[in-house]
């Protein structure tokens, strides 16, 4: 054999290996495209069909218990981390002034219904005095007008003197009669009124008597709802001063997840969309819920004053971040016992709502937000 034909012979099975490695690598980009492809869409699909979030926090309701007079403090009924209902008390400012000002208003009450007895009976007087120049009043007419009929028919019978004095008598009657009318009316306001029970000055009594006994009753400072205790800053002899929180009260049965979604994750998402939590403070378990609501819009930046010049952000990413809004969602914190034990407000979640066309993506997204929460353990 020829040295030409041994080399030929020896380069025919390595031309054949290249060939089949360079089969193998199409097939491996292939596959390799083919996987990008299909998780690229696979990620845009369920962006709307199954959006998921993990920027999302625990929310409620959280209550800085303040009084509403001001005293010293000389009980204190709780401590931190209680768990209280509502109505139960909290602590109790020392009363003595606020039962003092209680006592004196309705003293003053009763000196006011007094008052009023006795306007009344002025009232009365002045009526009496009203009617007596009424009649006055009414004898100087007739008098007047007999006289005046008696000089018309024979002018020598009454003087001109007469009829002069008759005449002044009858406007002083008027004048009478006049006073006896704003004497009653003098009588009226001072006694606040001639309105029966709702007598101005009767009124006011009341109100400052109904003021001194919400004092009285705000010295015990109770829960308005139920919650747990934190954040205590109050001990028996300090001054608490109205409207100072002395502790705070969250309120552990009313919260909500506030989750931050991307705008293309709101296409589908709706009130009533059905979704599952996983909680950082509960590695590996999920727990059902709902939206309840979806921001309608967020604050772009801050509007330029008048007079000065616009700022413009200058951005030359090649994409640019996506706009994110906030999404409430509700969930019933009793349906797991260590749930409603554990959660935290401020605490971190992961979101993932389940829209009404999720089909496989749906069960591909349960098995997504459950690997997470697996996960959580290690961070």
């Amino acid at each position: 054999m020829s040295h030409t034909e041994k080399k030929h012979n020896h380069s025919a099975p390595t031309e054949q290996a290249n060939h089949s490695a360079l089969k193998v690598v199409k097939k491996s980009g292939l596959l390799l495209i083919g996987l990008i492809v299909l998780s690229l869409a696979l990620y845009i699909l369920a962006d709307r069909y199954t959006p998921y979030t993990d920027q999302a926090r625990v929310q409620g309701y959280v209550i800085g218990v303040a009084p509403q007079v001001s005293g010293v403090v000389l009980e204190v009924w709780v401590e931190n981390n209680q768990t209280v209902e509502k109505g139960d008390r909290l602590f109790r400012i020392d009363p003595s002034q606020y039962e003092i000002a209680l006592a004196k208003a309705r003293s003053d009450l009763d000196n006011t219904l007094r008052q009023v007895q006795a306007g009344d009976a002025a009232v009365i007087s002045a009526r009496a005095n009203l009617r007596a120049a009424q009649a006055n009043l009414l004898k100087s007419e007739q008098d007047t007008h007999r006289l005046e009929r008696l000089r018309a028919n024979d002018p020598g019978t009454i003087s001109m003197r007469r009829l002069e004095i008759s005449r002044a008598t009858l406007d002083q009657a008027k004048a009478g009669v006049a006073a006896a009318k704003a004497d009653i009316q003098r009588a009226i306001e001072q006694k606040g009124g001639d309105n029966g029970a709702q007598n101005t000055l009767v009124q006011i009594a009341e109100k400052a008597v109904e003021k001194a006994e919400l004092d009285l009753e705000r010295t015990t400072v109770t829960a308005s709802s139920r919650g747990v205790i934190t954040d205590l800053h109050t001990d028996i002899g300090l001054f608490a001063g109205a409207g100072t929180p002395m502790m705070t009260l969250v309120a552990v049965r009313d919260v909500w997840v506030r989750a931050e979604y991307t705008e293309n994750n709101l296409s589908l998402m709706r009130a009533g969309t059905p979704v599952e939590l996983a909680f950082d403070i509960l590695p590996g378990q999920i727990f059902q819920g709902k939206v309840s609501s979806i921001g309608l819009g967020v604050s772009a930046g801050k509007a330029s004053s008048p007079g000065t010049l616009p700022t413009i952000d200058n951005s030359r990413d090649w994409l640019r971040q996506s706009q994110r809004f906030p999404v409430n969602v509700t969930f019933d914190v009793t349906q797991d016992p260590e749930l409603q034990k554990s959660l935290r407000i401020g605490g971190q979640a992961a979101v993932i709502a389940y829209n009404e066309q999720g089909g496989l993506l749906a069960w591909l997204g349960k098995a997504y937000i459950r690997f997470k929460s697996l996960i959580s353990y290690a961070y």
